[in-house]
Formats: C-alpha cells, sequence, structure tokens
C-alpha cells in the first residue's frame, strides 16, 4: 500500500472514491444526496487539488489503483488576529482496504502538512451515525466541542 500526495492525474479516481463516499454518507442519511444536485464533482475535485490552501492525499494499492483519499485545509483570516485554523475534510478508504491502517496514515500525513503551516488548532466533522470513524478520531485525541443541527424544510 502506497499512500503519498495527490497530483492532479489522480483526478479520476479521486472523483470515482469522491462518488462512493458520497453513497456510503447517503446511507446514513439521504440528506447527504443533495450534494448532487450541485456542480459538477469533477470540476470541484479539480478545483480543489489546485488550491494552495488544501492537502489532498491518496491510497494507491500494489495495481496502482486509488483506494482511498483524504484532505485538509487551512483557513486564515489576514491581518487579522485570528488563529490559523486546521480542518481534516474528507477521509474515505474503499470497504475491502479498511482496517488496514490506511486511515492512520492518512491522518499522520494530514497532521505533519497541518503543523508545517504552523496550524495548531484542528476541526473535522463526522456523522454523527457513523460509530467507526467517530471512535477512530477519538482514538487521535479529537473531543467534541460543538453540536452541527440541520432541519429539512
Amino acid at each position: 500500500m502506497n499512500v503519498r500526495k495527490a497530483t492532479p492525474n489522480d483526478l479520476e479516481g479521486i472523483v470515482k472514491l469522491g462518488n462512493k463516499m458520497l453513497d456510503f454518507h447517503c446511507t446514513f442519511d439521504p440528506y447527504y444526496c443533495i450534494y448532487r444536485e450541485y456542480d459538477d464533482i469533477n470540476d470541484f475535485y479539480k478545483d480543489e487539488l489546485c488550491k494552495k490552501d488544501r492537502f489532498y492525499i491518496v491510497a494507491e494499492n500494489d495495481d496502482c489503483e486509488l483506494v482511498g483519499f483524504a484532505s485538509a485545509s487551512i483557513t486564515s483570516i489576514p491581518n487579522t488576529p485570528t488563529p490559523v485554523i486546521g480542518s481534516l475534510i474528507a477521509s474515505f478508504v474503499s470497504e475491502d482496504y479498511r482496517r488496514q491502517g490506511i486511515g492512520t496514515e492518512f491522518y499522520k500525513k494530514r497532521m505533519d502538512w497541518l503543523k508545517s503551516h504552523n496550524v495548531k488548532h484542528v476541526e473535522m466533522s463526522v456523522d454523527a451515525h457513523n460509530k467507526t470513524a467517530l471512535e477512530l478520531w477519538k482514538k487521535f485525541g479529537f473531543k467534541n466541542y460543538q453540536y452541527k443541527l440541520k432541519l429539512d424544510l
């Protein structure tokens, strides 16, 4: 298994995995399916891969097929005393490759990238029903600090 920084050449594989991640989240709550109504996912990931405040990594199997991807971002407000905040955005591993340490490797590489950019605080979101992911993030030391609520109209 090889975990490395993503390149624009990984776009097709990331799009496939992004769609699988969306399907996975739709099993928790149909609300996630609204993301299918927005911009073309190809354009979204193509733009994301080029942003300087984003970091994408991929995992590839022995056949060089992408089996997972993860991303992080940095948010700062120029000319203010607001601290630089890091966010772990996406983290997805294909089902056949889960529980093989890929998620841990994704975490380590993203944290190293955030630290190299002087980030002192890291936030992330996880679906309340995704017990496996919740356990993983708490293992890494993340704690609840906010509840995000939604209302369907």
